[in-house]
């Protein structure tokens, strides 16, 4: 009886028009597909689990008998080692044999006995393996574009899904595979769609994602979130950070639910993790220039290749330069970005990525003051800017951040390896915050002060190490993670101004009002130091159908602040220290039925940061609770990914500042969302792709604030249990599809989207109302080659009907206003 075992691996990178691409197809001959060297660490187990983990690894598509290795077992594979030597270990002792194929466009594989062999991979029985194309050494993620349609070089066309987030989830195990949910946002998501900050990417390509309004790069996930930062780059925080460039970012992550396990304080909802570009063995230029509504431009570069002729030592240079105004009248934006990282990796065991950051930014901003008057937002244009202008044009907002990390990794043993992380972040600032202090809806008057900080320069540690191994005990398989991490955050003593500003009305503005800005000083000084231990195992079953994550961690926290002063020796003498330890522990369970089905559930808690008041009081530190439970599907034989969820989540000592008392901070008892999501990506076929979301969300306070808080002296009640947080839409959504033509019209793609966003509370009282919305987006692109470079034009439009809506608010002075209707062209070289 034979056996069939079919690995077909398309390879095509296409330029410019039929003819050109069919001389430019980037084809790789049977001897190089079977030479390309890969890590295997593959557990003792049934041969078809096995031929599976080689598909994933070596992006082949692998067509059986079912029958013929049903009985058969494996002694596993680990270490380097091609395709060839993989399938000959695997297949050992088994009495199966496999033959590659002379077609240099694919590869055959037969596996066969002697009674012969047999080419119907149609056969029934037969069993299908998982499909990646290959198109050069380094794997394409699934959903990457398809074989000739037009792929220029470097690793933009990812397509719309992801395998595995092991930064994020610090684990080298499939998606599918692991009982947590987590969204990916790819770096075509990002090309097509013309994301220029990390909110345009996050906000509409992930569920249970919305915005906040903060003034930092903070997002509520799934309803929470913490106004110091829920962002992490590289698997370590990002501290206080602000208008993150994506110009040098090959994917943003987010990990749902408590994050603590792995990160340390975080919020219940869920983080934010940045992964940047990592440096290409083939050389790669792209130049691309993008030209926007309000007198926007902005030019990117990304440079990439080997430094020396072994490809042992690589570089890369992501930089762009951005100068935009905006639809708020006086808001601008000047900002420089570069960053530069060199990755070394001299033998197959070690390798070491070392990454320097350069922003300097400067820009007028919008503290999203806006008043609501009745029971919805102030009926006047989105244009109108009611801080003060001449305060602002003349004393701009600046930061000059710095930024140096390196992430290293050794494997000391086959399937044992050693990883450390360390980042350390210089960011020197002058800052103007402005907020409302009351307002008069009979007259239409605005009261209005400000935070002035001449200069102060944040600084921020951080660094972790990670031990990982696989190993077996009898039939169970285990793949362990210990490890440590530490964080550092210094805000040295330093001068501030609150000075009282005059008042504006908000029919009839005068934005050019003389104020005084150095005027009522004080000085602040702040910290934080946390130091955590964690420890996971997750333990597979049943020949790897079944997988149970147990984990914990221990938190050693340090929050350091000082009372308002008036004086710099006040300031030192009231500098005071709180410390919190906790432990958070997490279990999961994920069972795989069928390989192209996941069900799974968890159950975690968090530890968050401590809270301080403005007159010095320490706060209660927030803590998080979650259950979720689930499904995530491959389907379309793995060109989409499908994740559905519920989860439950508690989260208390919630801080809001009291809209009556801006000394005081209200914290509210505890909180609870509870909902369900559900995220599809990838491709349907060859031409249509496609990212879809739905969050159903209901964030609302389950214990309110006491009438009288002790930390503060005062009383106050405004967070009422069972009122909606503000800002909570229950239901939204978003769609996006694209079409990427073939034939005559090959080279042309045309997307469209559309977001669908509920009605929200403005504030804790729940007092007023931000409208439901609908916006449309689209885009069009061309790519062709012209004399060896690739050549892309984009056009994208955001908010086609020009829809006036309101993204989210925090009181009832401060609601942030959406972009109208946005054009954006782009023109990209590629080489």
């Amino acid at each position: 009886m034979g056996a069939t075992a079919i690995v077909t691996a398309m390879s095509a990178l296409a330029f410019g028009s039929n003819a050109e691409r069919a001389e430019a197809h980037a084809q790789m001959s049977q001897r190089e597909i079977a030479e390309i060297v890969r890590r295997y660490d593959i557990p003792a187990g049934p041969i078809s689990t096995a031929l599976n983990s080689i598909a994933d690894a070596s992006g082949v598509r692998i067509v059986y008998d079912s029958r013929l290795t049903r009985s058969h077992r494996t002694g596993g594979l680990s270490g380097p080692h091609n395709l060839a030597e993989a399938l000959s270990e695997v297949l050992s002792g088994t009495g199966l044999s496999f033959e590659l194929s002379p077609n240099g466009k694919s590869v055959l594989i037969v596996l066969a006995q002697a009674g012969g062999t047999r080419t119907d991979a149609n056969e029934v029985g037969a069993t299908p393996l998982p499909t990646i194309d290959i198109g050069s050494e380094r794997d394409r993620p699934r959903g990457a574009g398809r074989p000739g349609s037009g792929l220029g070089p470097g690793d933009r066309r990812t397509g719309y899904s992801a395998d595995s987030a092991p930064t994020t989830l610090k684990m080298d195990a499939p998606l599918m595979k692991t009982p947590i949910s987590i969204g990916v946002v790819t770096r075509q998501a990002m090309d097509d769609q013309q994301a220029i900050s990390v909110g345009d990417a996050l906000l509409t390509n992930v569920s249970g994602v919305t915005p906040s309004t903060a003034q930092l790069d903070v997002f509520k996930v799934r309803g929470f979130f913490n106004v110091l930062g829920n962002m992490y780059k590289n698997g370590l925080m990002e501290y206080r950070v602000r208008n993150l460039d994506t110009s040098n970012l090959q994917s943003i992550e987010v990990l749902k639910g408590p994050a603590a396990m792995e990160f340390g304080r975080g919020e219940p909802g869920g983080i934010v993790n940045l992964v940047v570009k990592r440096p290409l063995e083939t050389r790669y230029f792209s130049i691309q220039e993008q030209v926007t509504s309000y007198s926007g431009t902005r030019t990117t570069i990304d440079a990439t290749g080997p430094l020396t002729a072994d490809k042992s030592l690589l570089y890369r240079i992501n930089g762009d330069f951005y100068r935009t105004d905006s639809y708020r009248n006086f808001v601008t934006d000047r900002n420089f970005f570069i960053a530069p990282t060199i990755s070394y990796h001299p033998v197959e065991q070690f390798r070491i990525n070392v990454d320097f950051e350069y922003q300097n930014r400067t820009w007028v901003d919008d503290y999203f003051i806006l008043p609501a008057v009745g029971g919805g937002p102030a009926n006047i244009p989105v244009s109108r800017y009611l801080s003060s202008a001449s305060l602002m044009t003349s004393m701009p907002d600046h930061v000059d951040r710095r930024r140096i990390a390196y992430d290293m990794s050794y494997e000391f043993l086959p399937g044992w390896s050693l990883t450390n992380r360390l980042s350390y972040t210089s960011m020197a600032t002058r800052n103007v915050n402005m907020a409302a202090l009351g307002f008069d809806q009979s007259t239409g008057v605005l009261s209005r002060y400000a935070f002035l900080v001449p200069g102060t320069t944040d600084r921020t540690f951080a660094t972790n190490l990670d031990l990982k191994g696989k190993f077996n005990t009898g039939p169970i398989g285990h793949s362990i993670l210990l490890g440590l991490d530490a964080l550092k955050n210094y805000l040295p003593n330093n001068l501030q101004y609150r000075p009282t500003l005059s008042s504006i009305n908000i029919y009839a503005p005068n934005s050019w009002q003389v104020e005084t800005p150095y005027s009522n000083p004080y000085f602040l000084k702040s910290g934080q130091k946390w130091t955590g231990i964690y420890g996971q195992d997750m333990a597979s079953f049943f020949d790897d159908t079944v997988r149970v994550l147990v984990g914990g961690r221990y938190d050693w926290a340090e929050t350091s602040n000082n009372k308002v002063s008036k004086s710099y020796v006040d300031a030192e003498a009231s500098y005071v220290t709180t410390y919190n330890t906790a432990f958070s522990p997490r279990v999961g369970v994920v069972y795989q039925p069928q390989p192209w089905l996941s069900l799974y559930g968890n159950f975690t808690r968090s530890f968050g940061v401590g809270n301080s008041t403005r007159l010095g009081a320490t706060l209660e530190p927030q803590k998080g609770e979650m259950f979720e439970g689930g499904l995530k599907a491959e389907l379309l034989d793995k060109r989409l990914t499908l994740t559905t969820s519920y989860f439950d989540i508690f989260k208390t000592n919630i801080p809001y500042t009291d809209p009556t008392n801006a000394n005081n901070t209200l914290l509210i008892g505890k909180a609870r969302s509870q909902g369900f999501e559900f995220d599809l990506t990838g491709r349907v076929d060859d031409n249509w792709s496609i990212i879809a979301n739905y969050t159903h969300d209901d964030v609302r306070t389950v214990q309110g604030a006491s009438s009288y808080n002790p930390a503060t002296l005062i009383t106050t009640q405004l967070a009422i249990a069972g009122s909606k947080l503000p800002g909570s839409p229950r239901n939204y959504g978003n769609l996006w599809v694209k079409y990427d033509a073939d034939g005559e019209f090959s080279g042309w793609s045309l997307g469209g989207g559309v977001t669908v966003v509920d009605s929200a509370f403005g504030d804790n009282a729940n007092s007023f109302v931000l409208p439901a919305y609908t916006l449309v987006n689209g885009m069009v692109a061309y790519s062709t080659n012209i004399a060896g470079y690739t050549v892309t034009g984009q056009l994208n439009i955001k908010n086609i009907g020009d829809t006036t809506y309101y993204q989210t608010a925090a009181d009832r002075y401060t609601i942030l206003t959406g972009t109208p209707r946005t054009f954006l062209g782009s023109m990209r070289v590629e080489f």
